[in-house]
């Protein structure tokens, strides 16, 4: 990773112009040639994507069993260079979602916690960007501090802002709603370098970024990723690739700073009440991390119907996923709701009659 000539912000390999001034990066045409790309499993169902390793024989998803089909892409698919460690294991994962299964509401089949069958365990660890940033921010909304007579009043401002540890998914075997779902629970202080192993320190706080585990991280990113697939976390876990090329990287980061920034600036707009909050981002500095996020992907069976359930790899209790319901007792609930309804009718009925 060098910097930029201009600005002197971070400019990672394969980028053509600085995030922050735009400034073109001369790149050796020898170097671009011989840049490895990866190669990418995508399978043609589900469209989940994970890095290809053909030590092991996997010509189906993991996630839902269709078969995949090998990518070769000419822009460079990003690579975790660190990971968070499971903390969950196997066991822990399977009687997290025995637990979940039997708390599913009065909608849910009795018999579901026993009944329910495990078909698989999949330990995955999900990509994601962990960004960092500084920018500044210009905003409008309206509010009603001094709208007069009126109930809204225009408003503008500018602020500097710094983002720290915005991470944004690029998954595909969970979707985005999935990954929000488990963001909030995850120790970032715990993130080590893809190949560390198990014993070595840490490589600290993701906001203090440690040169040293971010270089051999950076030298070895695919290989480790595939051949040290865990390093002592967690045996079989398969280190996902990022779903989006560079090209749209930049983009998705972007857009999460923005919305970041949106509820950011709420503080400096005056007032008690405002609407039509917009927010313009300048960039000022950014550095972005690619990080693998650990989580369980556990699919069962009930009365020959399969469901998906994710349980979180740092924090057990963090269940969530599909699940059957019982459509006896919807019947029977929506049944005597429409008795009380024709009860209550009858006796409006007849008490008009009566008047």
């Amino acid at each position: 990773m060098t910097a930029c000539s201009r600005c002197a912000t971070p400019v990672e390999d394969g980028d053509l112009r600085c995030a922050i001034c735009a400034l073109p990066v001369p790149i050796a045409v020898a170097a671009v040639s011989r840049a490895p790309r990866a190669q990418i499993l995508r399978c043609t169902d589900c469209a989940a994507a994970v890095a290809f390793d053909p030590a092991v024989q996997a010509p189906r998803c993991a996630f839902c069993g269709a078969t995949m089909k090998v990518e070769h892409p000419v822009d460079p698919i990003e690579t975790a260079q660190l990971r968070i460690p499971f903390i969950v294991d196997r066991e822990t994962a399977t009687a997290s979602l025995r637990g979940w299964l039997g708390k599913r509401g009065f909608f849910a089949p009795k018999t579901l916690r026993d009944e329910a069958v495990l078909e698989s365990f999949t330990p995955l660890c999900w990509a994601g960007w962990l960004v960092n940033a500084t920018a500044a921010v210009a905003w409008t909304a309206d509010s009603d501090a001094d709208s007069h007579r009126s109930a809204w009043a225009p408003h503008a401002g500018q602020v500097s802002l710094g983002f720290h540890n915005i991470v944004v998914p690029a998954s595909r075997g969970l979707d985005h709603g999935e990954c929000r779902l488990l963001i909030p629970y995850y120790d970032l202080s715990q993130v080590v370098a893809v190949g560390r192993v198990d014993g070595e320190p840490h490589a600290g706080p993701a906001d203090a970024r440690v040169d040293g585990a971010m270089d051999g991280a950076m030298d070895g990113a695919m290989d480790g990723a595939m051949d040290g697939a865990m390093d002592g976390a967690m045996d079989g876990a398969m280190i996902e690739s990022f779903d989006a090329q560079r090209s749209a990287a930049r983009k998705q980061v972007q857009e999460s700073i923005e919305l970041t920034a949106k509820v950011r600036v709420e503080e400096h707009i005056p007032g008690r009440r405002f609407r039509n909050v917009h927010v313009a981002c300048l960039l000022e500095g950014q550095t972005t991390d690619r990080v693998a996020f650990p989580a369980w992907v556990l699919a069962y069976r009930y009365r020959d119907v399969a469901y998906r359930a994710i349980v979180h790899g740092q924090r057990p209790e963090v269940v969530f996923g599909s699940s059957p319901k019982d459509w006896k007792k919807i019947a029977l609930v929506m049944f005597g709701i429409a008795a009380l309804i024709a009860v209550i009718a009858a006796i409006v009925w007849f008490a008009r009659r009566g008047g």
